[in-house]
């Protein structure tokens, strides 16, 4: 009978620690896809993630240390990814995630912000002021204002106060 008993401890006691690192993977994969979602979908702002089936979530039995999403699509306040799970270049698992984001688009500049711009051309780079006439977020080119000589121009937003003119766009 003590026998018995200890196999149903030791069953018990395996079964307790699978759930807890399941448990531990699931937070890990949540925060991992998160924080990449953060860093690379910067478009819209991430709230926080909402859901991952829990169908999918049996197929994090491995570990992992890097995640790859790509998105799937999304509507006003929610942003539907699929996220594949790494360990060491090989698969463990692909799992849709959905996350909440803001109802408002992310712009890194405004339209009638005040900015700086930088026109570069090989050795010779230019900083004027300037007023953006287009909302922008990094990586977009929108059009610019010169503010001491009236002249529009494109350029690419490089950051929250930062127009760049490259001498081939102009």
């Amino acid at each position: 009978m003590s026998a018995k008993l200890w196999n149903i401890v030791l069953l018990f006691v395996l079964l307790t620690l699978f759930y807890v690192k399941a448990g531990e993977r699931l937070e890990k994969a949540k925060n991992m896809a998160l924080e990449y979602a953060k860093e690379n979908f910067k478009d819209v702002e991430i709230v926080d993630v909402v859901k991952i089936p829990q169908s999918y979530e049996e197929k994090l039995s491995k570990d992992f240390n890097k995640v790859e999403c790509k998105s799937k699509g999304k509507s006003s306040i929610y942003l539907y990814l699929d996220c594949t799970y790494l360990k060491d270049g090989e698969i463990v698992a692909t799992i849709p995630i959905t996350f909440r984001i803001s109802a408002t688009t992310k712009y890194t500049i405004v339209k009638n912000q005040k900015v700086s711009i930088v026109y570069l051309n090989k050795n010779i780079k230019i900083q004027m002021l300037g007023v953006a006439l287009e909302n922008g977020k990094e990586g977009d080119y929108i059009k610019v204002k010169n503010i001491s000589t009236g002249k529009e121009l494109v350029g690419k937003v490089i950051s929250n106060d930062t127009v760049l003119i490259e001498a081939s766009r102009e």
